[in-house]
């Protein structure tokens, strides 16, 4: 399989942020998207983020299909790495690449708190109950990153914006990456569609964040019926919206990440391989398809290495120092939470650790993200100006 990784030259999400934030006033000392990518014209930007549309699937589902034909020229970016959730909203938010921001996946080693940290909740595992960090007297913006969000140096440059989000979300990593812009809940599509004709009218950035797609996917894999009508009725309402909004507004259309299609036998459960946890000083963390070990000891990166390479799947085996192109460069901050080595499957291998025994549920998820594949990498971009 054909393995992908994050142009944080011009080509990436990284890039389009920078684009948004120059709109806004927002200086950056990282690229925005490359002259044949940045066409944002309008006065206004509706910023529609579809968790989980990855790109080759909407070509291969989509790429002549009457409901996405409102989308126009949809043209190939790359998510950042680890190409998950919580990595990629944090960049998007903050302008920075993951290796500055710290945020590398789902579950994070926190030193601070002795132990794991679900981002998207901010609370300790195993349970991740959301806040728990802030309950329990942390601030995410010192463990994490404390520089601003664009929506914060938007607002001192004179520009508003709004964040509209599935009713639960705010708190948790919500708090980090959202601050400086004004949070709307919606409990369904539509009414996140009706929120966001309305906010276009009196603010210059409305981000709209839509999970429908991820979730239907972990559940089905994006190879599934229910994916692609699911797909098809979400752009069908999309492009629906967008022949009321005003003139003058640019809207963006993109993603965090696609999917890989997971199969009976890819899930390896890493509790059971004793030689591996017996060389480590906390369990594995990051996510299924981008792992990160930290060791007991510097001198057992050899021993895991062997363990990995005898588990019997293809997989990229890189060290904290052999990663950092992946991430965008690392920071001090970043190195002391990140695995000492990293797995990462070039097949669609899922490498579990269940933080609870009685919830397995990830172990039969059949859709998947995190790595290098382009299924997961590659991600839309429809710039489209009214």
């Amino acid at each position: 399989m054909d393995l992908v990784k994050p142009d944080y030259a011009g080509g990436s999400i990284l890039n389009l942020s920078v684009s948004i934030g120059s709109f806004l006033g927002v200086k950056s000392q990282y690229a925005g998207l490359r002259d044949d990518l940045d066409r944002i014209q309008g006065r206004r930007i509706l910023l529609m983020l579809i968790d989980g549309l990855g790109y080759v699937h909407l070509k291969q589902y989509c790429g002549e299909c009457e409901e996405a034909k409102w989308l126009g020229e949809v043209h190939e970016l790359t998510t950042v790495f680890p190409s998950v959730t919580s990595t990629v909203l944090t960049t998007l938010s903050m302008g920075v690449p993951p290796g500055v921001h710290s945020v590398l996946g789902t579950v994070m080693y926190v030193k601070e708190t002795g132990g794991l940290v679900n981002t998207l909740t901010m609370g300790p595992m195993p349970e991740g109950k959301r806040n728990g960090l802030k309950d329990a007297g942390y601030d995410p913006r010192v463990i994490f990153y404390g520089g601003s969000t664009i929506f914060e140096e938007a607002k001192a440059n004179g520009y508003q914006s709004v964040v509209i989000l599935p009713k639960g979300l705010s708190g948790g990593l919500s708090d980090l990456i959202y601050r400086g812009a004004e949070i709307k809940e919606y409990i369904s599509v539509y009414d996140a569609l009706v929120l966001a004709s309305r906010a276009v009218e009196g603010n210059s950035l409305v981000y709209v964040y839509i999970p429908l797609l991820d979730s239907v996917q972990h559940e089905y894999g994006p190879g599934s019926m229910e994916y692609r009508v699911a797909l098809i009725e979400l752009l069908n309402s999309l492009g629906r919206l967008i022949r009321h909004l005003p003139q003058s507004t640019t809207v963006v259309i993109t993603a965090d990440h696609g999917q890989v299609q997971v199969m009976q036998g890819d899930a390896v459960n890493l509790r059971i391989i004793t030689r591996l946890m017996d060389s480590l000083s906390i369990a594995p963390y990051g996510e299924p398809r981008a792992l990160q070990l930290k060791l007991g000891d510097r001198s057992l990166e050899g021993e895991v290495r062997e363990v990995l390479s005898a588990i019997g799947k293809p997989l990229l085996i890189y060290n904290a120092s052999e990663i950092n192109e992946l991430l965008g460069g690392v920071t001090g901050n970043t190195a002391s939470r990140m695995g000492d080595v990293w797995a990462i499957p070039t097949d669609s291998t899922v490498l579990i650790y269940l933080y609870k025994l009685n919830d397995d549920k990830v172990m039969k998820f059949k859709g998947h993200h995190a790595g290098l594949l382009a299924d997961e990498m590659k991600i839309p971009l429809s710039i489209i100006n009214l």
